[in-house]
Order: C-alpha cells, then sequence, then structure tokens
C-alpha cells in the first residue's frame, strides 16, 4: 500500500519501547491507537501541531519523524543530504498579483543543512516563471531574508496584500517573469511600495527529490 506521507514514526517509537497506545497516551493532547496506526501507516498525514507533539514524545525532531535515521533508510544514496520537516503554507502563483498564500498542516523533506529554522515552503501556480520553476514545482522561502538583490528570485505582497512569486531586478526596480511565453509583463514597482516577504532559497521539483540550492 503507498503511503500518502512518507514517515519513520514506527522505527522511533518501537526505538522507544513504545507500544502505539503508549505514544498516543504521551502526546499531547492524547490521542487514540488507531490514529497513531494511521500515521504510521501513511493513511492519514497529521497537522504540524501534531507533528511536533509526536516528535516530542518520542525525543525526537519533526525531521527525523520523516526521513529516519541511516539504519532505517538502507536505500539511501552515499553522500546523500540530511533532510529536515519545513512547513508547507500553500500556494503563490507566478503571474498577476492574487492573494494566494494559504495556511496548511503539512511538511515536506527538504535538505537540512543551512536550512533557516523558520523556512517554509510554497508550490508555484501559473507559468509567468516556466523558464525556472514550472507550474506546480515547490519553493522553499526564507522570510528573514528581505534584501531584495539584483536578479534575486522573491515573494512579494503588494499594497493590497495580493502575493506574486517573480525575480527583482534593479534600474528601474521591477519584477520580472521568466517565462515562454511573451504575453507574461514586467510588473513596474518604482511608483508603488511593496513588501519582500522572503527570498526564494530552494526550488523543489520532486518533494521526495533533494532541492536546487540557488545561494
Amino acid at each position: 500500500m503507498s503511503q500518502l506521507w512518507p514517515n519513520h514514526i514506527s522505527y522511533w517509537r518501537k526505538r522507544a519501547g513504545m507500544s502505539q497506545d503508549d505514544l498516543a497516551a504521551a502526546i499531547d493532547p492524547p490521542t487514540t491507537k488507531g490514529t497513531i496506526s494511521q500515521y504510521e501507516s501513511g493513511k492519514r498525514e497529521p497537522s504540524q501541531k501534531r507533528l511536533i507533539a509526536i516528535a516530542e514524545a518520542l525525543g525526537r525532531s519533526a525531521g527525523e519523524l520523516l526521513d529516519g535515521p541511516q539504519d532505517a533508510a538502507p536505500d539511501r544514496p552515499e553522500g546523500a543530504m540530511p533532510v529536515t520537516a519545513i512547513p508547507h503554507l500553500g500556494e503563490v502563483p507566478a503571474g498577476p498579483w492574487q492573494d494566494a498564500v494559504r495556511k496548511s498542516h503539512h511538511f515536506i523533506p527538504a535538505p537540512e543543512p543551512g536550512m533557516p529554522a523558520s523556512a517554509y515552503a510554497l508550490t508555484v501556480t501559473g507559468g509567468s516563471m516556466d523558464r525556472l520553476v514550472r507550474d506546480g514545482a515547490t519553493i522553499i522561502v526564507d522570510p528573514e531574508d528581505h534584501d531584495a538583490y539584483d536578479k534575486g528570485l522573491y515573494v512579494v505582497r503588494n499594497p493590497d496584500g495580493e502575493f506574486t512569486f517573480k525575480q527583482y531586478r534593479d534600474n528601474p526596480a521591477r519584477l520580472v517573469p521568466c517565462s515562454s511565453d511573451p504575453s507574461h509583463k514586467t510588473i513596474p514597482i518604482t511608483d508603488r511600495r511593496f513588501e519582500v516577504v522572503g527570498a526564494v532559497i530552494k526550488i523543489i521539483y520532486d518533494p521526495h527529490q533533494a532541492a536546487i540550492a540557488l545561494d
């Protein structure tokens, strides 16, 4: 049976000498053995809060619940990066301004070395960045990086609270599409305020494969 989401909860629970009943009772708030069984089988995905609670009850990190230790994943290619779990918050348009960042309770694995603790993931919708990021790919955003540099990739918000994902260019300041479709137009920002929500630091084309670093 295929899993809806990959995890190693069962491995760490058994390493801790706990039954499913024990783990269900140990997390805050408590749950049932059946719920733990569904989490372990991948039939059901826990919320961000519940995943963290399970990790705390097992004395592990959320990343370890997703990726597991080396001896629990013998098929990992030699030299592959360890991963951590980061929250996936919804979608961001690679197109016109849209109010499209939606919070969710979903995690994805991402390479761990150098990953900011506050990083989160967004799914790209639209084709205005298809030369770099295709529709449906995932970007990882560093919300602590608000400095826009020429040719950098950013998620930005306009004064109306709408979001978009574009490349920033200087002289004049503007947001440009990286598109194979000439109908996608540059967004001038010299005459209006905008906010850099965060810098795009990685692109993930498959959430179960390594991300492409942009730094």
